[in-house]
């Protein structure tokens, strides 16, 4: 039987070099881009992203195709329950991508204090924390 594949777009610790990208490694990337009318918070040690308050407001993406086993493992990474969409983490939404639909989590929580990150690129936002020397 064939896998059935998915496409997603990644912005946070699933993107290539970070933390939990190997979670990624049944898959292959696709692409990479900006993707409008989301805009990007700082949760501490990983990014949530909310649909914007204006369209100029946009994120980095990876794009990936991914088998169906993976997104059920990135469901359970990203707190994302399909049954319980209310007290879900992140939810699982469909976006327009270059190469079809595609998935992208947003967050499902209060943002509370969570700094809004105007350059909406984690890659490079964590890259600058870790050349920024301690006090």
């Amino acid at each position: 039987m064939m896998a059935n594949y998915q496409i997603v777009a990644v912005y946070g610790t699933l993107r290539e070099g970070l933390n939990d990208h190997t979670l990624l490694s049944t898959g292959r990337r696709i692409g990479m881009g900006w993707l409008t009318g989301f805009s990007m918070h700082d949760l501490g040690g990983s990014p949530a992203i909310v649909p914007a308050h204006e369209n100029t407001e946009r994120i980095r993406v990876e794009w990936y195709k991914i088998p169906d086993t993976t997104l059920e493992e990135l469901d359970r990474l990203e707190g994302y329950d399909p049954n319980n969409a209310e007290t879900s983490v992140f939810l699982r939404k469909r976006v327009f991508s270059p190469y079809g639909k595609g998935w992208i989590y947003v967050y499902n929580q209060p943002l509370k204090h969570a700094p809004y990150m105007e350059a909406g690129d984690w890659v490079r936002f964590s890259q600058l924390s870790t050349l920024i020397p301690a006090h």
